[in-house]
C-alpha cells in the first residue's frame, strides 16, 4: 500500500496552519465571556476519545493493524484540531444559553438543534480528511468508500452525546458556597 508522500505532508501542513489559527482567536462583536478554549479543547478530547475505538477497528480491518493505528492516530489529531476550533467559533458567535437559576431546566431540543448547526460546520471537514487520507493510505476507492463511510457514520452518534453533555455541564447554574 503506497502512500503519497507529497500530499499527505500538505494535509500535514493544512493542520499546522490550522492549529496556529487556534492559537489567535478573531475578535468578535458577538463575543461573550462563555466561549472558552479550554472547554472546547476538553469536548474535542472526549469526543475523540469515543470515535478512536470505532476508528481503530474499522481502519484496522480495512488496513490492518499497523495502518489502522496510523490512520486512527492521524484522523484523531487533525479531527481534535477542526473540532476545537468549530466548537470555539460556535460558542464565540453563538453560544448556548445559559440557565439562569437551578429550577431552570437544560432545554435538551434547543440544544439538538445547534448542535446540528455545528455538526453541519464540522463534519463536511473531518469527513473529507478521513476519507482522503484513507484513500491516500490505500490507493483504493472502494476501501475508502466502504471504510470510510462506516467511520464517519459510527462517529455521529458520539458526535451528539459528548455535546449534549458538554453543554449540560457548561450552562448549569453555579450554586454560591454557603458561607459558615
Amino acid at each position: 500500500m503506497a502512500m503519497r508522500p507529497a500530499l499527505f505532508a500538505a494535509v500535514l501542513a493544512v493542520l499546522a496552519s490550522a492549529t496556529c489559527a487556534l492559537a489567535q482567536p478573531a475578535p468578535s462583536p458577538h463575543a461573550t465571556d462563555q466561549a472558552s478554549l479550554s472547554h472546547s479543547a476538553l469536548k474535542a478530547t472526549t469526543f475523540k476519545a469515543g470515535t478512536v475505538v470505532a476508528n481503530l477497528a474499522i481502519l484496522s480491518y480495512a488496513t490492518g493493524l499497523a495502518g489502522g493505528a496510523a490512520l486512527t492516530t492521524f484522523i484523531t489529531a487533525s479531527a481534535w484540531v477542526f473540532y476545537t476550533a468549530n466548537d470555539y467559533l460556535w460558542d464565540t458567535y453563538s453560544p448556548p444559553p445559559a440557565r439562569e437559576n437551578t429550577n431552570q431546566a437544560f432545554d435538551a431540543t434547543a440544544d439538538a438543534w445547534r448542535n446540528t448547526e455545528k455538526y453541519l460546520t464540522y463534519k463536511p471537514v473531518i469527513a473529507s480528511v478521513k476519507l482522503g487520507s484513507l484513500y491516500l493510505y490505500t490507493g483504493s476507492v472502494a476501501a475508502m468508500t466502504v471504510f470510510g463511510t462506516a467511520s464517519v457514520l459510527t462517529s455521529i452518534a458520539v458526535f451528539y452525546a459528548n455535546n449534549m453533555a458538554g453543554d449540560w455541564y457548561s450552562t448549569a447554574p453555579t450554586v454560591a458556597a454557603a458561607k459558615p
